[in-house]
Parts: structure tokens; sequence; C-alpha cells
């Protein structure tokens, strides 16, 4: 999208939204011991092809937390790509 048309789009207060999915999955990465500033990094590389595979894998397990059955299966995850700015 060009200046232009960047211009002449309407905003709305929805296009701030993350929303509740999101949410529950970045609380998941934190209870794994991802810093606030790579939980950023997930918000802005929303599309991050290693994200939306560890998204799925979360999503799959049954959303598990800290202390849910199959919170350790997702603790085996890679994590390790979270916040490198390189890919």
């Amino acid at each position: 999208m060009n200046k232009e048309e960047r211009i002449e789009y309407p905003a709305k207060a929805s296009d701030l939204r993350v929303y509740t999915d999101m949410k529950m999955f970045l609380l998941a990465l934190e209870q794994a011991g991802i810093e606030a500033e790579k939980l950023l990094w997930c918000v802005l590389n929303d599309r991050n092809k290693k994200l939306t595979s560890l998204y799925f894998a979360w999503h799959f397990a049954g959303r598990p937390y800290d202390g849910d059955e199959r919170w350790e299966e997702f603790l085996g995850c890679d994590f390790s790509f979270i916040g490198d700015i390189t890919s």
C-alpha cells in the first residue's frame, strides 16, 4: 500500500486489537520463560513460519499452561528462534 492509499485507509480501534488466542499463547510463552522483549517480537512477527508452527503445536496439545498435563510436551519445543531478528 503506498502513502496515498494509507492516508485514505480508514482507521478503526480494532486495528490495534490483539486477539484472545494470541494473548493466551503469549501467556504460555511467558510461563515457558520467554522474556518480555521476545514476546513483543512474537506480536511483530506473527506471520513467522516457525512461530506459526509453535502456535499449532501449543494449540493441538490442548493449549497447555504451566502445570497442565501436556505442559512438558510443549516445553520440549524449540523456542530458540524467538526474538531472532535475522530470520
